[in-house]
């Protein structure tokens, strides 16, 4: 149960960290969403961007989801990743053993092929 606990505070350490991370273009905000109970964790994002082939002032809402994280049967799994270098490099080097890690966001069929867990 010791590991359940470390991969639950680092996953909302790390995902805390993406929301310091500011927006290059917009008003954009990051929200938390962390569910202990359910095991999971989400980095939602919400505002608005510009539209620039519109006009100078057109903005249309943004609102989704940007990062998606499971623990299930003591294995992390990465729903969505919307970052630019990946959850999983930054797990591996938090310490989480790639056999740990499952990129759901891939069919079955690539996980075979990747270094990391299956499911």
């Amino acid at each position: 149960m010791g590991n359940l606990e470390q991969y639950r505070q680092l996953i909302c350490n790390i995902l805390t960290e993406h929301t310091k991370i500011p927006y290059s273009y917009g008003n954009i905000q990051h929200e938390t969403i962390f569910d202990r109970e359910q095991d999971r964790y989400l980095v939602m994002i919400l505002g608005r961007e510009p539209v620039p082939e519109l006009s100078v002032t057109a903005t249309r809402r943004v609102h989704g989801c940007l990062i998606h994280i499971d623990i299930i049967d003591g294995k992390i799994w990465i729903q969505r990743d919307g970052t630019e270098e990946g959850l999983a490099t930054e797990l591996v080097r938090a310490g989480i053993p790639k056999d740990r890690i499952v990129l759901g966001f891939r069919s079955e069929e690539l996980r075979e092929n990747s270094e990391f867990a299956v499911a």
